[in-house]
């Protein structure tokens, strides 16, 4: 019926201008571009070009002198234009087949003349397509040496959309195929250009129309796909660098789709802000454009209605589908909006570091970091020498699945952490030649859940060395090596297994030699695993044993220093031990201070020991010290004070003699 009915009226149309101007029938054959700058009368113009090719019609010039002027494009039984504005340049037609029809009509005259201009040209490929249908292009049926675009119009069932997903390609580094909504090809309506490494993925215009273009395509190349007409409003790309985006409930039982374009490299981050699903519905979210990427996380009714910033790489862009179901009876599916969220593009995760040391913290710090972030810093390595790398976490919040790692230029993992507690012990880590050094977080989820729990993250300091080390065995030494330059410092970390044999402490105990000491020698001891733990207290000058307080120790040297550190395990039975677990040494027992902290080595002492937390001779000190400032205070001050007031005063008796005068 809609057939016969466009049949009708494009008859009655010719016929009522053939009727109006008897003769005026034209016929234009195409075997190249054509600029045709004379359709300012009232006339029917017969468009046709070769055999298995199509129409290409761009409207240069479009000036009419009043609102009873009228062209119109009728493309077989369907009208594809009609212009009646007074003045509209610059659009762009495709036949579905190898003939167009033109019909002008005038009527009288205006207050400036008519032009109406448009170049005609035959294009092998392409075409104008409604509704759905395969479209393909192939090179070989191209003119040698031709590299015009190829354009193709598609049409979708009235009050739909155009959806094409390309199937098959082959195309060299050059030839790019170009997807605009709308007919024209215009700078910001492209949805998305892609090329010989592109990844194919559903591409849905935001109107009733899309134009595909084929660029630079010559005859060794070929690419296809199907398109079709799909639900309004159900599948959505977002093409911006920046932009909102939700997505109505559809009337009926669908699968929808939300797809961000790739784009030039970086990191695209999302969320999902609202979230209205029913029972047996769901959300699957992948970081690319099918179902044969990553898979990020999978949304039920049950899930958060609002997740945290989740990462994506910018050039694999990211597809929300989403599953609907006909809920009537769901209080959510009444909802009009199922889901409603933001994204916007940034710089890439981590970078290449130029300074030898530094501080690294976590995307988004100190506030939560994002869900499926893996960000890479390249640390600098100094060239033909051994590498360590100090790594000391200041502050630390992970989710238990959630990494941070030093790895080498294999990929093997030198040092992990995870979690939410500071660790015990800073590290020290030898490349062992590697040129490649990299801090990698990783916040990736297991395949399957859905988006995890995510935290603060991390404030990490690191620093490039050229010696110290990470020492775990029962005992050794540690000092300088000769060819370390002056003023670079190394750092070691000792420690320990926290037990030994027979629910023993283990301790380290340690001592110093220093042949030559200068005034630029420099020796850090710290008496715990990290920088952030107390300075150990020593006299340098001496050559006796000292004893940690844990089972670890933090060394830090600059050269020239010549000092040797040298250490043993010193294991402490449990007899010796405070009832917190720490090992007593021997100068803490009743010593007045509660180096155990909790009394244990002030238990049993002497009276006025550590009862009293003084020693003996303390004691006395003290009562001397203020029995002589008693004495001050009641007899020299005042006497001072008379003597200086009265100037005859020679002692107390005077002033109670007479006078004589």
């Amino acid at each position: 019926m809609k057939k016969e009915f466009y049949i009708i009226s494009v008859f009655s149309l010719v016929c009522s201008i053939v009727h109006a101007v008897s003769g005026c029938n034209k016929t234009l054959t195409l075997s190249n571009e054509t600029l045709v700058a004379d359709l300012n009368e009232t006339c029917s113009w017969v468009i046709k070009s070769p055999k298995l090719t199509t129409i290409v019609v761009q409207v240069t010039s479009l000036h009419l002198t009043n609102s009873m002027d009228s062209v119109r494009v009728v493309d077989g039984d369907t009208l594809i234009a009609s212009y009646t504005d007074l003045d509209q340049s610059g659009d762009l037609l495709v036949s579905s087949n190898n003939s167009l029809l033109v019909l002008a009509s005038y009527s009288g005259k205006g207050s400036s003349p008519r032009n109406v201009t448009v170049s005609l040209k035959p294009q092998a490929g392409g075409g104008r397509y409604t509704d759905n249908g395969q479209v393909k292009l192939n090179g070989t049926s191209l003119p040698q040496n031709d590299s015009s675009p190829v354009y193709f119009q598609l049409i979708a069932t009235k009050g739909q959309q155009v959806q094409i997903l390309l199937n098959d390609s082959n195309l060299t580094p050059t030839p790019r195929i170009a997807f605009y909504d709308g007919l024209k090809p215009l700078p910001d309506k492209l949805l998305v250009e892609l090329g010989t490494y592109s990844q194919f993925f559903p591409i849905t215009s935001r109107t009733g129309a899309m134009l595909v273009v084929g660029k630079d395509i010559d005859q060794q190349e070929f690419f296809s796909g199907f398109f079709k007409s799909v639900s309004s409003g159900c599948d959505i790309i977002l093409t911006s660098a920046t932009m909102s985006f939700y997505m109505q409930r559809p009337k009926i039982e669908t699968q929808c789709s939300i797809v961000a374009v790739p784009r030039n490299k970086g990191i695209t981050s999302f969320r999902i802000e609202s979230l209205n699903l029913c029972p047996n519905e769901s959300v699957t979210i992948y970081e690319g454009h099918s179902q044969y990427d990553k898979r990020i996380a999978m949304l039920t009714n049950q899930s958060s209605p609002v997740t945290p910033a989740i990462y994506v790489r910018s050039e694999k862009g990211f597809l929300i589908e989403v599953n609907l179901k006909n809920n009537s009876q769901c209080s959510n599916g009444t909802i009009p909006i199922v889901l409603s969220g933001m994204y916007s593009a940034r710089p890439a995760c981590g970078k290449t570091l130029k300074s030898p040391e530094g501080t690294i913290t976590s995307p988004e710090y100190p506030n939560l970091y994002p869900f499926n972030a893996n960000c890479k810093w390249n640390l600098p390595i100094p060239e033909n020498s051994s590498t360590f790398v100090y790594v000391a976490m200041e502050t630390a919040a992970l989710a238990s699945n959630h990494t941070l790692r030093l790895q080498d230029d294999t990929g093997t993992a030198l040092w992990k952490f995870s979690g939410d507690h500071l660790p015990s012990t800073d590290a020290v880590v030898n490349l062992n030649e590697s040129n490649i050094a990299q801090l990698v977080f990783d916040s990736s989820a297991e395949l399957g859940q859905g988006v995890g729990k995510v935290s603060k993250g991390f404030n990490v300091t690191y620093k490039m060395l050229r010696c110290g080390g990470y020492l775990t065995s029962p005992k050794s030494s540690i000092e300088i090596p000769e060819r370390i330059p002056e003023g670079e410092s190394c750092i070691w970390v000792i420690s320990l297994p926290k037990s030994g044999p027979n629910n023993s402490t283990n301790i380290v105990q340690f001592s110093l030699s220093h042949p030559k000491l200068s005034s630029n020698s420099s020796i850090v001891v710290l008496d715990g695993g990290t920088s952030k733990s107390g300075v150990f207290k020593f006299n340098s000058k001496q050559s006796q044993d000292y004893l940690s307080r844990t089972n670890a120790l933090w060394v830090k040297m600059m050269a020239p220093t010549k000092v040797k550190l040298s250490y043993n395990t010193y294991s402490c039975q449990k007899k010796d031990q405070c009832n917190n677990g720490v090992c007593i040494h021997p100068d803490w027992i009743c010593n007045g201070v509660d180096d155990c902290g909790d009394m244990t080595d002030e238990n049993n002492c002497p009276i006025n020991s550590s009862k009293t937390g003084l020693k003996t001779y303390l004691v006395v000190i003290i009562a001397l010290m203020s029995f002589a400032f008693g004495v001050v205070l009641t007899i020299v001050i005042p006497a001072v004070y008379k003597r200086c007031r009265y100037p005859n005063y020679r002692h107390l008796q005077d002033l109670m003699e007479p006078s004589v005068t």
